[in-house]
């Protein structure tokens, strides 16, 4: 009859301290989830015209709560301004993704960000001129990133992928948060990483084993001392690319690279 009772009595116990606090928890995880992966129409930021002929397709997706115009745009004007000579002579097409409406919200940004990456990635392995594409994203735009490359590579392997993280977050699905370190640069012919190691967010200041991170941490002049860790990156790069000291893949100076050892953090100066 004791034994019987220490056994309700731990039971309860069980139930009172365990079970009963965690049912909140599971029915938020559960509900955060179903929000997360539920099918949605991402054609409004998909379905942009590929013009006929483009050999060399540039892509930029900013993070969450940012927009195109803090450095997106940016860029791409950059990169249609053929800074690198060797592109010079390429028939290029550049774009900026605007997908505020899904990055808005960091419950969704991450699934949401890679399914659209894979629908782009999908439409641009069917472009029969395309040799090869550069994608770019910043924080939670990392997911578009890494979807263009695995959609694009799934269907079309035979097209170069060149794929640039700035200062990119690796928490997938709110749950997994060493995805982006673990996936970041795994599909892609080269990839280069850019942080600032003063960043707390997760996975934007850890190298990335698939790619070449870059240090850019103290390499912020009093000019940005303003830029706060997460933008800094994005800013860095603009300025490099402007200046030609940026690896490009296709046609480029990659391969320069080729001696470092991947997943270790190369200082910049």
């Amino acid at each position: 009859m004791l034994k019987l009772t220490k056994h309700k009595l731990a039971s309860l116990v069980l139930w009172w301290l365990v079970i009963i606090p965690a049912i909140p928890f599971l029915l938020v995880t559960i509900g955060i989830s179903i929000y997360a992966y539920w099918p949605r129409d991402f054609s409004s930021v998909t379905e942009f015209e590929i013009t006929e002929g483009t050999q060399y397709i540039t892509l930029s997706a900013h993070g969450v709560n940012d927009s195109p115009s803090s450095w997106s745009d940016e860029l791409q004007q950059a990169m249609a301004d053929k800074t690198y000579p060797q592109l010079q002579l390429v028939t290029q097409q550049h774009q900026s993704i605007d997908w505020q409406h899904y990055s808005d919200n960091v419950f969704l940004c991450s699934v949401a960000g890679k399914k659209i990456g894979l629908e782009i990635g999908e439409r641009l392995a069917k472009v029969a001129s395309l040799k090869a594409i550069h994608a770019v994203g910043h924080s939670c735009g990392s997911f578009v990133v890494l979807g263009i490359c695995e959609g694009l590579k799934s269907i079309n392997s035979n097209i170069l992928v060149q794929t640039s993280y700035l200062d990119p977050v690796s928490v997938y699905s709110g749950f997994y948060w060493d995805y982006g370190i673990e996936y970041f640069g795994s599909c892609a012919d080269f990839t280069d990483n850019y942080i600032d190691t003063r960043d707390t967010v997760p996975g934007s200041n850890t190298p990335l084993p698939h790619g070449f991170t870059f240090d850019v941490t103290l390499l912020q002049t009093p000019e940005y001392s303003l830029v706060p860790p997460h933008a800094w990156p994005t800013r860095y790069y603009l300025n490099a690319y402007k200046a030609q000291q940026v690896p490009i893949l296709y046609l480029g100076n990659a391969n320069s690279l080729q001696s470092y050892k991947k997943g270790e953090s190369l200082g910049l100066h």
